[in-house]
């Protein structure tokens, strides 16, 4: 009956089912129509601590005239980006090894994307300094970080995020810091408020059932996604979406 029930979703449906996950779906949703909204023509992208491509693939599919380049240090996570990327027959986007703490080349790119990365790095600084200086002048940063009060709703649900130095920022201190490296916030969203953060805690708690139960589950984790868009949603926020700009050219030293 398993194996029947497989079928009947395909591989496509099974593989979406078990990779879903509704905060990250919300995050890369908010960074693609930024980025689609700030973008005039073909643009040049960095996707630092791109992971398994994920984002990096879907920009680079929808946009053949863009070019994407993802930078991580896992290379296991960057040997399932460049398949994704080969499975997908695109010719532009391409991953490499990079510490994003170093440089990234000045003035390289027209965006940045720092998508739940900044908690990772023990040096945020020089990560912030790389990537700001990456940017052409007038260039779009985009990032997606913890927001640092917040707690999980369900009792037993984790209460850090995967592989964090820190628990979070907050938005007037992220904003102040990323100004130090020449880039001025045009927008600080609060995000993943109490729709998506209890979608997500659910997903977390099922990954391991049967594909069967996930299959149940998955149209209600996909319309908690459309209601945190919609401002359908509750409480404090899980995380901040930030837009900044490049300003102008200056010492980084």
């Amino acid at each position: 009956m398993r194996s029947v029930f497989r079928q009947r979703l395909g591989p496509g449906l099974e593989r979406a089912i078990g990779s879903f996950q509704p905060e990250r779906h919300l995050r890369f949703h908010r960074a693609r129509i930024a980025l689609e909204r700030a973008a005039a023509g073909p643009v040049s992208v960095l996707d630092a601590g791109c992971g398994e491509g994920l984002l990096a693939v879907e920009l680079a599919r929808r946009h053949p005239d863009w070019m994407v380049v993802g930078v991580d240090i896992n290379d296991e996570m960057l040997r399932r980006a460049n398949e994704r990327a080969e499975q997908a027959h695109l010719d532009n986007v391409a991953f490499e090894r990079k510490d994003v703490t170093m440089s990234s080349g000045s003035g390289s790119y027209d965006a940045v994307l720092a998508i739940q990365l900044l908690e990772e790095i023990d040096d945020d600084d020089a990560a912030l300094r790389s990537l700001a200086e990456a940017l052409r002048p007038g260039g779009i940063f985009l990032a997606d970080v913890p927001e640092r009060s917040w707690t999980p709703i369900l009792p037993g649900s984790e209460s850090t995020w995967r592989f964090e130095v820190r628990h979070g920022y907050e938005a007037e201190e992220l904003a102040e810091r990323l100004s130090r490296f020449g880039l001025s916030v045009q927008r600080n969203m609060p995000s993943s408020r109490g729709t998506i953060r209890l979608a997500q805690e659910l997903r977390d708690r099922m990954k391991k059932k049967s594909i069967r139960v996930r299959a149940f589950l998955y149209p209600w984790l996909a319309a908690a996604v459309s209601l945190e868009r919609l401002g359908l949603t509750w409480g404090q926020p899980r995380s901040l979406f930030i837009e900044a700009r490049r300003q102008r050219p200056r010492d980084f030293s």
